[in-house]
């Protein structure tokens, strides 16, 4: 009877997964990450349009299991965790993955459409910082590639470090102690002993995300206010902040949602879309009006009616919040098609081992949202009027919201409050 050993993946807050498998291929890094866009702007905008499919179904699916619950995910360190796993696949289990991740292109360019889109994240200003670090963890007594450890350590600068699994409790600590200090310290304890009972590898991605509000709110401004559920029943009070600035926003009635964009920073890169679900929707079915329509339609529509605002202010009332999710992914995943991964007798990682498989896919998240910005991240009343009177955005019922770099498209993180701690 042949023993199938497990590899649990783990990815640990707040966003991506940058971790290659196999390659003996020496990777050119491009130093100016226009030239893919001028070389194969086609195919790198195929690529972000099915990173964005995937990651709205992903959304949709973990919407639906929540319920009225607060949660966050990051879809695209999910994406980038699972095309990572493509690159050790073959056969079936390849074709379920280009299936569920909506990749029709070679691996030559996603690896460098990849490597655009650390680029634009990892840029750093005065008020925006975004830190990523990839690593795997490998038993000591485990056979691992040595193409693969050498394609993370050369093309992904990732951490690959062996550990002796079998001392459990020295492995679990010196994964947590790593991954808090790349969270800064805001996910701790990130993985329990029983990650590692019968896992053999563990791959884990860190992306620390601090943004400071291009607009911030003003601390005097914030006062206790009552939080609804959906059906205007109260739950309790919040610290509900409050500014009145010139933000873009927008209706979009297939959506079934007001948008507003809450900007970070002073480069236009990186924004909050805070939805507003119209009033008897509920945030699930505008996480399904979501998926059909797309991130990038909700861009251009704030474009359009930009132009006619002419730099009309708003008033916002947004909830002072704090977020703390972890996820089994797995059943999620299987839902949207990938089942191979996970079963020991039919999954084909042979590029990387015969003995893995993919126990679970884990993510812990943590979002704070305060006046200053976003350390990661009612059916809210939207009463948009006339000039005369300003537009009114109240986030003090259920509502989505979402965090997105705007150049390459990349959806870093998804979330709803329903029923914030209070």
């Amino acid at each position: 009877m042949l023993l199938y050993k497990a590899c649990s993946l783990y990815a640990p807050f707040i966003l991506c997964i940058f971790i290659p498998l196999i390659s003996s291929e020496i990777c050119n890094k491009l130093q100016n990450t226009s030239l893919l866009l001028q070389a194969q702007n086609k195919q790198f905008l195929s690529i972000a349009a099915g990173a964005e499919k995937f990651s709205l179904e992903l959304f949709t699916k973990i919407a639906d299991v929540a319920g009225n619950a607060d949660f966050m995910i990051s879809p695209f360190s999910v994406w980038a965790l699972l095309l990572l796993l493509m690159e050790a696949a073959a056969g079936n289990t390849l074709n379920e993955l280009r299936t569920v991740l909506h990749i029709n292109q070679d691996r030559d360019v996603l690896r460098q459409a990849f490597n655009v889109v650390q680029q634009f994240l990892q840029r750093k200003t005065p008020t925006v910082q975004v830190e990523n670090l990839q690593a795997m963890y490998y038993d000591a007594y485990e056979q691992i590639s040595h193409d693969y450890k050498s394609t993370l350590t050369s093309c992904y600068s990732a951490r690959v470090q062996h550990l002796n699994f079998n001392n459990t409790k020295a492995t679990v600590n010196a994964i947590n102690n790593a991954i808090s200090t790349e969270t800064k310290g805001l996910i701790t304890n990130a993985i329990s002993e029983d990650y590692i009972i019968d896992a053999n590898l563990l791959l884990t991605s860190t992306l620390y995300f601090k943004g400071q509000w291009q607009f911030p709110f003003d601390r005097n401004d914030t006062h206790r206010e009552t939080f609804y559920d959906m059906n205007g029943i109260p739950i309790g009070e919040v610290d509900m902040m409050f500014q009145m600035t010139p933000f873009n926003y927008t209706s979009m009635p297939d959506l079934q949602a007001h948008v507003l964009q809450l900007p970070y920073g002073n480069e236009n890169r990186l924004c909050m879309l805070a939805v507003l679900p119209n009033k008897g929707i509920s945030v699930a079915q505008v996480a399904h009006n979501l998926q059909t329509l797309g991130i990038q339609s909700i861009f251009r529509k704030l474009q359009e009616d930009a132009l006619s605002y002419d730099e009309q202010e708003v008033e916002v009332y947004l909830p002072r919040f704090n977020t703390a999710t972890t996820f089994p992914l797995r059943g999620s995943l299987e839902q949207l098609g990938l089942r191979e991964i996970f079963n020991p007798q039919l999954v084909n990682f042979n590029i990387l081992s015969k003995r893995l498989y993919v126990k679970d896919v884990v993510q812990s998240t943590k979002i704070i949202v305060n006046e200053d910005g976003t350390e990661a991240a009612a059916v809210a009343s939207a009463i948009l009027t006339n000039k005369i009177s300003p537009p009114k955005f109240y986030f003090n019922r259920p509502f989505l919201y979402l965090i997105a770099e705007k150049q390459s498209g990349a959806l870093l993180f998804a979330g709803q409050l329903a029923s914030p701690k209070l």
